[in-house]
């Protein structure tokens, strides 16, 4: 996938999830009374958490996805992707501690670093079962970025917001949200998605990842 193409995919995918959130904040604008206010933050609760776990999974693997259309070796990149590429010799090297074996291994991990670099996405990152702050900035930093302050400041928001507000509809409790609540969530995921579209625009485009 060239730079280009990678723009358009990641434009398009920011537009249309961006898009359906601001439908919620319309509907919010144009007034709706109960019960059908509580149905509307409800579902705003749990897709403002949907489309930013999704944005999250879509951009990053097209950003993989870039890497690989480069046709670059595995050691001219930075060394979360390299070792996403080698994981299994570490998983082959975790099996065995005798040491001619293990020599072995890492002649092999020498060998790979000298490979064309082509990986799945879900090999260099995992959203697991919940997009925490943590398990964001894991797979912020397993694609050789840098966890920016803006995600910092919102490390607490990501938590107790949008990943315990979306579980608690998710599982069945019949708790409320009010109309200042679900806008506060619509546009802080507008808000992050924006941030890590810009960053992964800039990464390819200053090809980011890259060892220094």
């Amino acid at each position: 996938m060239d730079l280009e193409k990678f723009g358009d995919k990641i434009q398009r995918e920011l537009s249309l999830r961006k898009m359906e959130l601001s439908r919620f904040s319309i509907l919010f604008q144009e007034g709706t009374e109960r019960p059908h206010l509580d149905l509307l933050c409800r579902a705003a609760i749990v897709l403002s958490y949907a489309h930013w776990e999704g944005f999250v999974k879509s951009g990053s693997a097209f950003y993989v996805k870039h890497i690989n259309g480069r046709q670059l070796p595995v050691g001219s990149l930075k060394y979360p992707l390299q070792a996403a590429y080698v994981t299994s010799r570490f998983k082959q090297a975790a099996d065995s501690s005798k040491t001619t074996f293990l020599g072995d291994v890492l002649g092999l991990i020498d060998s790979d670093r000298k490979a064309i670099f082509s990986a799945k996405p879900e090999k260099c990152f995992d959203t697991e079962s919940n997009l925490s702050s943590s398990v964001f900035k894991a797979l912020v930093l397993g694609l050789g970025l840098d966890y920016l302050s803006e995600y910092e400041t919102r490390n607490a928001f990501m938590d107790e917001k949008l990943v315990h507000g979306r579980n608690k509809v998710a599982h069945g409790e019949l708790v409320q949200f009010d109309r200042q609540d679900a806008e506060e969530r619509l546009d802080a995921v507008r808000y992050l998605m924006d941030h890590y579209s810009d960053q992964l625009l800039d990464a390819a485009r200053d090809e980011a990842y890259l060892a220094s």
